[in-house]
């Protein structure tokens, strides 16, 4: 199933792109634009990052139970276990853009699955291992009771806490 990114998102996201070092970074703002709203339609409750693109350790997107991910497009960069760590992610997740508004999530990696024993600065070829099947991603296999609810209270959590450090898991 694919996701849309609306037309007046692209537009803050290009702008937002602006202040960034790397020419394709808007390539991944998109990139994590369609995996929030593939997400998000999965009933999946998560949240972008409220980090400047320029910014160390950024991550992608935060889920409910402190997890973060980092977002690349299909093909399009290669990430290192470092920069990973770095941003304390979990996950690695591949969007596939089927146009420059959307896509769909493809596969995913977990944080180890991109190490090489003795080089934490090794930089794998993504588009030559295999990605993890988007049926197996943990957040997909746990579903909350009610979405709106978690949701709503997630984002009130955050919006105190301001969001710099990830949140502790809820106790269910």
């Amino acid at each position: 199933m694919n996701a849309v990114i609306l037309p007046r998102l692209v537009k803050k996201l290009i702008r937002e792109a602006r202040g960034a070092r790397t020419p394709d970074f808007l390539e991944v703002l998109l990139a994590e634009a369609v995996a929030r709203r593939w997400f998000l339609s999965n009933k999946v409750p998560c949240w972008r990052t409220p980090q400047h693109p320029a910014d160390n350790g950024r991550y992608s997107l935060l889920f409910s139970n402190g997890r973060k991910a980092i977002v690349v497009p299909a093909g399009r960069r290669r990430i290192s276990f470092d920069i990973m760590a770095n941003a304390r992610c979990d996950y690695l997740l591949i969007v596939k853009m089927e146009d420059t508004y959307s896509g769909y999530v493809n596969g995913f990696f977990y944080l180890f699955d991109i190490r090489k024993p003795g080089n934490i600065e090794w930089r794998p070829d993504l588009e030559l291992l295999n990605t993890r099947e988007m049926d197996t991603f943990p957040e997909l296999r746990a579903e909350p009771g009610n979405f709106r609810l978690i949701y709503f209270l997630q984002s009130l959590r955050l919006l105190i806490m301001n969001d710099r450090k990830a949140p502790p898991p809820l106790k269910s």
